[in-house]
Formats: structure tokens, sequence, C-alpha cells
């Protein structure tokens, strides 16, 4: 057997489970997208693009998606700047480093659904802690999840708290792995903290940051067990996200025909936007690697 025989045997167990994992639960839902297919159902008809016109034509589709952006906006913007500055204070306390990593580390261990149970009791209108310290302070109460206005912020806030660790840890593990020449010749030619960090350190994290977004793009757009346990999309459609509601089209009202179709229609202009974000910013590291 020759090496690229040998390579090839190697490959074809990762290659099998891929096919079985990935590639035919994506053929399958291409089918299911474009058939009448309710589970109840034996038959399942052809339909073509029916059920794609049904879902755009469809309100509470659109509404899905403005609350899905709004999340990944307002969730990458927070956790971007509340990861940086966490990071660097953490790099700049390398003795305290041992004892805080772990612990900021903690929410990300926690279940989702134990968290949205947990944001329930914390945000309980009558009796819980958030508006017991607002009464203390002399604010009325407010209905956090009960309130079409602040659902969103709800779920918000409980992720914000979850995933924020996660971009501490990468944005650490980056700042620690940026060389230390260009710091000390910054710092030879009298370069202020400021110019420092904008001009040296944010560049060459633009690997870093890159990946941050995309990974949490990724996972935003898959929300589910939060705002599921929380407001199940409610009050209305305030807070109906693109996963919950292909949850809800497939199984509660048994259309996972349409179910499939929306999911794809949310996935193939995600998939470019994260495309053309990747080319953007390998543009802008072609572009400080020239200067």
């Amino acid at each position: 057997m020759t090496a690229k025989q040998r390579a090839s045997f190697l490959v074809f167990p990762t290659i099998l489970v891929l096919a079985l994992i990935v590639i035919f639960p994506m053929i399958f839902s291409i089918s299911v997208s474009v058939r009448a297919f309710d589970i109840r159902i034996r038959e399942h008809p052809f339909v073509g693009v029916q059920n794609f016109i049904a879902v755009l034509t469809n309100r509470d589709f659109y509404d899905a998606v403005k609350v899905t952006g709004i999340m990944i906006v307002a969730e990458l913007a927070v956790e971007l700047v509340l990861g940086m500055v966490l990071a660097l204070v953490l790099m700049n306390l390398p003795a305290g480093r041992k004892v805080f990593q772990p612990i900021l580390l903690f929410p990300m261990m926690v279940m989702p659904v134990v968290i949205g149970y947990m944001g329930r009791l914390v945000f309980e209108v009558r009796s819980g802690p958030v508006n017991y310290v607002l009464n203390l302070l002399g604010i009325e109460s407010l209905k956090w999840h009960a309130s079409a206005d602040l659902a969103l912020v709800t779920i918000l806030i409980l992720r914000i708290w979850q995933w924020t660790p996660f971009v501490v840890a990468v944005f650490l593990a980056g700042l620690l792995s940026l060389p230390l020449e260009p710091y000390d010749s910054a710092q030879v030619d009298g370069a202020t903290s400021s110019q420092v960090f904008f001009l040296i350190s944010l560049p060459m994290l633009r690997p870093v940051i890159t990946l941050i977004v995309i990974m949490r793009a990724l996972e935003i757009l898959q929300t589910f067990d939060i705002t599921y346990v929380l407001t199940l999309g409610g009050p209305g459609v305030s807070s109906m996200t693109m996963s919950l509601y292909s949850y809800l089209l497939g199984f509660r009202y048994w259309d996972v025909g349409q179910a499939s179709a929306s999911a794809w229609l949310i996935m193939i202009p995600l998939s470019i936007l994260v495309t053309w974000f990747v080319r953007i910013m390998q543009k802008g590291e072609r572009v400080e690697e020239t200067r």
C-alpha cells in the first residue's frame, strides 16, 4: 500500500461520518423543502417552490429575521467591546489571571435551558431580585420578559452574560500570542497606550476578531433554548428568532416543508455574508502587510 493509498484509507472514516451527519441531512432537508411534508401524513407530494413562497409571504418570517438580525448586531457589539476590555484587564493582571479566568468561564458551563429558567426567576415581575433592587432605588417594577418592549432585551442580557466569557478567552489567547517586538519598538518611539492598542494590537488581532464574529454569528443564529423557555417568541413575535420560528412551523403546526424552506432562506444569505466578511478581513490583512 502506497503512502497516498494509506492516507486515503485513514481519511475515509472521517469522510463517511461527515457524509452521514452533514451531507445527507442537507440533501434530505432540500428534498423536504420542496414537498408538502406533514409528518402526520404518509404522502408528501412535490410542490416545488410553494413552501418558499409561503414563507416569503408570511409576515412572521420577516419579524423573525428582524429579531435575529438585531440579536446578531447587538450581541456582537456588546460582547466584542466588553470581551476586549476584560481581556485587557486580565492581560495586565498576570497574578490574578489564574483566579479570575475560571470564574469568568463559569457562565459558559451552564446549560441554556437552566439560564432560561434562571432568567424567569431573576426577572420575575412581582418577586424577582432585579425588580426588588429597582424598587429600592425608587423605580417601578418592569415586566421584562412579559413585555413586548423588554422581552428581547432580557434575552440579550442573559445571552451576553453567558457568551462574553468565550469572547474574553479568545481575545486573551490572541493577546498573549502577539509578538513582543512591535511593542518594544513602539515604546522606544514614545507611542501612547491608545496608539499601541489601535495601531498595533487591534490590526494584529484581525484574524481573532474574524473568528469571533463568525462563530458568534452562527451561534446566535441558532438561538433557541433561552428564548423557548423564557418567552416562546412572545409577547406576540417580539422575541421570535429564526430557529424558533422554524421549530414552531415544523413541530407545532406540523409543516416541516415550510420549516425546512425557512431554514434554507436564512442559511444561504448568512453564508454569503460570512464569506463577504472573511474576504474583507483578509483584504485588510493584505493591506496591513504591504505597509
